[in-house]
Protein backbone atom coordinates (compact mmCIF):
# COMPACT_ATOMS: atom_id res chain seq x y z
CA UNK A 1 0.00 0.00 0.00
CA UNK A 2 1.02 3.73 -1.18
CA UNK A 3 0.07 6.74 -0.01
CA UNK A 4 0.18 10.05 -2.58
CA UNK A 5 -1.29 13.02 -0.59
CA UNK A 6 -1.76 16.83 -2.17
CA UNK A 7 -2.72 15.04 -5.58
CA UNK A 8 -3.58 17.85 -7.07
CA UNK A 9 0.02 18.81 -7.56
CA UNK A 10 -0.45 16.83 -10.79
CA UNK A 11 -1.86 19.59 -12.26
CA UNK A 12 1.29 21.96 -11.10
CA UNK A 13 2.84 22.98 -14.16
CA UNK A 14 6.19 23.11 -12.12
CA UNK A 15 6.11 20.07 -10.02
CA UNK A 16 3.51 18.35 -11.66
CA UNK A 17 5.54 15.58 -12.91
CA UNK A 18 7.27 14.22 -9.42
CA UNK A 19 2.97 13.36 -8.49
CA UNK A 20 2.83 12.17 -12.38
CA UNK A 21 6.06 10.14 -11.17
CA UNK A 22 5.13 9.02 -7.73
CA UNK A 23 1.53 7.84 -9.51
CA UNK A 24 3.20 5.82 -12.40
CA UNK A 25 6.29 4.83 -10.54
CA UNK A 26 5.68 3.71 -7.20
CA UNK A 27 5.78 -0.62 -6.46
CA UNK A 28 3.02 -0.49 -4.54
CA UNK A 29 -0.31 -3.26 -5.20
CA UNK A 30 -2.80 -0.69 -4.21
CA UNK A 31 -2.23 3.36 -4.41
CA UNK A 32 -3.63 5.80 -2.21
CA UNK A 33 -4.39 9.13 -3.85
CA UNK A 34 -5.54 12.13 -1.86
CA UNK A 35 -6.37 15.47 -2.62
CA UNK A 36 -8.86 17.61 -4.14
CA UNK A 37 -11.32 16.42 -6.67
CA UNK A 38 -9.63 18.59 -9.87
CA UNK A 39 -7.18 15.54 -10.10
CA UNK A 40 -9.76 13.14 -10.93
CA UNK A 41 -9.94 13.97 -14.77
CA UNK A 42 -6.10 14.04 -14.78
CA UNK A 43 -5.94 10.57 -13.29
CA UNK A 44 -8.23 8.76 -15.42
CA UNK A 45 -6.32 9.62 -18.24
CA UNK A 46 -3.05 8.64 -16.59
CA UNK A 47 -4.52 5.31 -15.83
CA UNK A 48 -5.71 4.87 -19.46
CA UNK A 49 -2.70 3.55 -20.47
CA UNK A 50 -2.12 0.99 -17.39
CA UNK A 51 -5.47 -1.07 -17.12
CA UNK A 52 -5.59 -0.06 -13.30
CA UNK A 53 -9.05 0.03 -11.52
CA UNK A 54 -10.23 3.24 -10.00
CA UNK A 55 -12.66 3.94 -7.14
CA UNK A 56 -13.21 6.92 -5.82
CA UNK A 57 -14.12 7.64 -2.57
CA UNK A 58 -15.30 11.38 -1.23
CA UNK A 59 -15.11 12.38 2.38
CA UNK A 60 -16.57 15.02 4.55
CA UNK A 61 -14.41 17.32 6.33
CA UNK A 62 -14.97 16.85 9.61
CA UNK A 63 -14.39 20.03 10.93
CA UNK A 64 -15.33 23.86 8.91
CA UNK A 65 -12.52 25.41 7.05
CA UNK A 66 -13.80 28.85 6.96
CA UNK A 67 -12.31 32.76 5.58
CA UNK A 68 -13.38 35.94 8.06
CA UNK A 69 -15.24 38.09 5.80
CA UNK A 70 -13.12 40.79 7.22
CA UNK A 71 -9.95 41.41 8.25
CA UNK A 72 -8.89 41.80 12.12
CA UNK A 73 -8.06 45.41 11.40
CA UNK A 74 -5.15 45.02 14.25
CA UNK A 75 -7.73 44.39 16.84
CA UNK A 76 -5.70 40.40 17.59
CA UNK A 77 -7.86 40.44 20.92
CA UNK A 78 -10.41 39.06 18.29
CA UNK A 79 -8.96 35.75 17.71
CA UNK A 80 -9.75 33.38 19.06
CA UNK A 81 -8.83 28.85 19.67
CA UNK A 82 -8.88 27.32 17.04
CA UNK A 83 -8.14 30.49 14.52
CA UNK A 84 -5.11 29.98 11.95
CA UNK A 85 -3.50 32.86 10.53
CA UNK A 86 -1.37 33.23 7.62
CA UNK A 87 1.54 35.27 7.44
CA UNK A 88 4.06 35.33 4.30
CA UNK A 89 7.46 35.57 5.96
CA UNK A 90 9.44 33.67 9.14
CA UNK A 91 9.42 37.49 11.18
CA UNK A 92 5.58 38.09 9.95
CA UNK A 93 4.95 34.66 11.48
CA UNK A 94 6.70 35.69 15.18
CA UNK A 95 5.34 39.26 14.94
CA UNK A 96 1.84 37.94 14.77
CA UNK A 97 2.65 35.05 17.20
CA UNK A 98 3.71 37.41 19.58
CA UNK A 99 0.83 39.82 18.92
CA UNK A 100 -1.93 37.24 19.44
CA UNK A 101 0.13 35.90 22.40
CA UNK A 102 0.07 39.03 23.94
CA UNK A 103 -3.51 39.94 23.07
CA UNK A 104 -5.25 37.05 24.25
CA UNK A 105 -3.28 34.85 26.40
CA UNK A 106 -3.72 32.47 24.21
CA UNK A 107 -0.67 30.29 22.94
CA UNK A 108 0.28 29.75 18.94
CA UNK A 109 1.53 26.75 17.56
CA UNK A 110 4.12 27.97 14.51
CA UNK A 111 4.84 26.26 10.97
CA UNK A 112 6.66 27.57 8.13
CA UNK A 113 8.35 25.89 5.24
CA UNK A 114 11.79 26.05 6.81
CA UNK A 115 11.21 23.86 9.60
CA UNK A 116 11.67 19.85 8.82
CA UNK A 117 8.85 18.40 8.49
CA UNK A 118 8.88 16.48 11.62
CA UNK A 119 8.32 19.88 13.70
CA UNK A 120 5.90 21.05 11.33
CA UNK A 121 3.59 17.80 12.10
CA UNK A 122 4.77 18.23 15.92
CA UNK A 123 3.10 22.02 15.50
CA UNK A 124 0.15 20.96 13.66
CA UNK A 125 -0.27 18.24 16.41
CA UNK A 126 -0.22 20.88 19.54
CA UNK A 127 -2.68 22.79 17.83
CA UNK A 128 -5.09 20.23 16.82
CA UNK A 129 -4.63 18.73 20.09
CA UNK A 130 -7.47 20.92 22.43
CA UNK A 131 -5.16 19.21 26.07
CA UNK A 132 -2.03 20.73 24.72
CA UNK A 133 -2.70 24.39 25.85
CA UNK A 134 -1.87 25.47 22.02
CA UNK A 135 -5.16 27.13 20.81
CA UNK A 136 -3.81 28.97 17.79
CA UNK A 137 -1.75 28.32 14.73
CA UNK A 138 0.10 31.22 12.93
CA UNK A 139 1.60 29.67 9.73
CA UNK A 140 3.30 30.27 6.43
CA UNK A 141 1.17 30.40 3.23
CA UNK A 142 3.59 27.95 1.45
CA UNK A 143 3.46 24.82 4.28
CA UNK A 144 0.05 23.82 3.53
CA UNK A 145 1.26 20.80 2.14
CA UNK A 146 0.98 17.50 4.04
CA UNK A 147 -0.42 19.40 7.15
CA UNK A 148 -3.73 18.56 8.84
CA UNK A 149 -5.28 21.83 10.94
Amino acid sequence: LAVVNEIQMLADPDRGSAWTAAVLGVPAEELHLCGEDVAVPIVQVLLKDTDDELFINRYERLTPLTVQDESLEGDFSRVQKGDCLVAFSRSGIFALKRKVEESTGLRCAVAYGRLSPEIRTEQAALFNDPHSGYDVMVRSDAIDIGLNL
